[in-house]
């Protein structure tokens, strides 16, 4: 999965630092990715699946089918540089297809305290190997 994550970012013009941006991933993150330290956990690829819609999740996790999904331009980089080919179409380029990347939502934890009275210990058994057993109560 990480080449086809390095390929969607060479896809979409992008370097590692920007790349990591778009997603609200740490570069470091990305970089042990890529590196082979770290596997991409759900949550990236669930960024990547909002941030870039138009990419095939099957491709990605997978490598089945097409990375694009039907619809999108074939090749945006070169759509955005102004280079031509045969394959040109007057489909926008990519930086116009997702010109707003979602970033990841971002869960907040919030803890909260109820009063209670403080708990105590009021027995410890200890069970010992011969099968016989001690009760310290207070």
């Amino acid at each position: 999965m990480k080449d086809r994550i390095y390929q969607l970012m060479k896809y979409q013009g992008m370097s590692q630092k920007e790349f990591a941006a778009t997603l609200c991933i740490a570069e470091g993150t990305l970089s042990g990715i890529f590196t082979g330290r770290t596997r991409p956990t759900n949550n990236i690829v669930n960024a990547i699946h909002e941030c870039f819609p138009h990419i095939s999740i099957n491709w990605l996790m997978f490598g089945e089918g097409e990375m694009l999904l039907d619809g999108t331009p074939s090749k945006p980089s070169d759509a955005a540089s102004g280079q031509s080919d045969l394959f040109a179409t007057d489909l926008p380029p990519s930086s116009e297809v997702n010109s707003t990347p979602t970033p990841a939502p971002q869960i907040q934890e919030v803890v909260k305290y109820i009063d209670k009275p403080q708990r105590r210990i009021t027995e410890i058994r200890v069970f010992y190997d011969d099968g016989t057993f001690e009760t310290f109560s207070s």
